[in-house]
């Protein structure tokens, strides 16, 4: 899976444009291109007739990108209105693959617990931006009550997500369920459409088996976990922590490598901790110890010193030697 851009910038070189000049202030999470297609794609901006000048920030697909200051001229701008003319993007973005986060639970959260969800929800769609666009995620079986803590909390946000009272749109479909049946491998990640991922957060209470649940309400039997050297531990939870791990997965990454991207500080200093207590020894005063080697060993998930620290003070362990 090729990032949105690649296609979006050749869309632009086919069409003529030749050079774009972004606007003053743009903002951009990433790589530039694919925030100019994201930005036009959810009609932020439009590409517009005029010349402007700035410095050269990159070539992509035949599209000279220039914004800031600079002697450089181009004759498409980026702006909100154009004043001269405008060119008609007929552009279709992919429709697959579909990142899903269903509320189908939604009710049996706490009120702390649904904002938190709805800040995911965000966070996800930020995941989504890096690689395709917002109409790559469909938020579905979602109550009245998210739409008012979204726009509470994403206040003037311009967005393109599909937002629906209704079930998702069900093809080729895989819920990612930390007790799935299956493992969740990069073949199950080419071999899938719609990445289904519970809308549950369980900070204030217990979810027993809610993903479980959830996929019986949208009658979808494949359930997978993902895990890292086959434990769940360090596997991040978040939301938009396992929708990029998915991205990541579909773009070409390995999977441990994609877990590995995708993990917090938390996740490091669990698994960690997890690796030390599985090497460590019982040492006669009841604590625990473990080697150099085995330390280093323990650490293959490469946390840096700070962290290994952390984890040895929550084993309680000494480092021998």
């Amino acid at each position: 899976m090729a990032p949105l851009w690649r296609s979006f910038f050749r869309f632009l070189a086919e069409r003529g444009v030749d050079s774009l000049c972004l606007p003053p202030h743009f903002r951009c999470w990433g790589d530039v291109p694919q925030c100019v297609a994201v930005g036009v794609l959810v009609g932020r901006y439009a590409v517009c007739r005029g010349e402007r000048r700035g410095g050269r920030l990159g070539m992509w697909e035949g599209v000279e990108v220039l914004g800031g200051r600079g002697a450089g001229v181009c004759r498409w701008v980026l702006a909100r209105r154009c004043a001269g003319g405008r060119l008609e993007v007929d552009f279709s973005p992919p429709e697959r693959p579909r990142i899903v986060v269903d509320l189908s639970l939604w009710g049996e959260h706490t009120p702390g617990e649904k904002h938190e969800l709805v800040e995911q929800i965000l966070a996800t769609l930020g995941a989504v931006r890096r690689v395709l666009w917002d109409g790559n995620l469909w938020v579905t079986n979602a109550p009245g009550e998210f739409l008012e803590l979204l726009g509470l909390h994403a206040r003037g946000l311009v967005h393109r997500m599909n937002i629906s009272g209704g079930p998702p749109p069900l093809e080729k479909p895989v819920v990612l369920d930390p007790e799935g049946d299956c493992l969740f491998t990069e073949e199950a990640a080419r071999s899938h459409w719609e990445f289904i991922i519970g809308g549950i957060v369980d900070k204030e209470r217990t979810a027993k088996s809610g993903t479980r649940r959830l996929a019986e309400l949208l009658g979808v039997e494949k359930r997978c976990r993902i895990e890292l050297r086959g434990s769940l531990v360090g596997v991040p939870d978040r939301i938009n922590k396992i929708a990029e791990i998915v991205l990541s997965a579909l773009a070409g990454v390995p999977l441990e490598e994609a877990i590995l991207r995708a993990q917090a500080k938390r996740d490091r200093v669990y698994r960690l901790m997890w690796e030390i207590q599985r090497r460590a020894l019982r040492l006669p005063d009841g604590r625990l110890a473990i080697t150099r080697d085995a330390l280093a060993e323990a650490n293959w998930l490469g946390a840096p010193p700070g962290e290994v620290e952390l984890a040895l003070r929550k084993t309680h362990a000494v480092v021998l030697g």
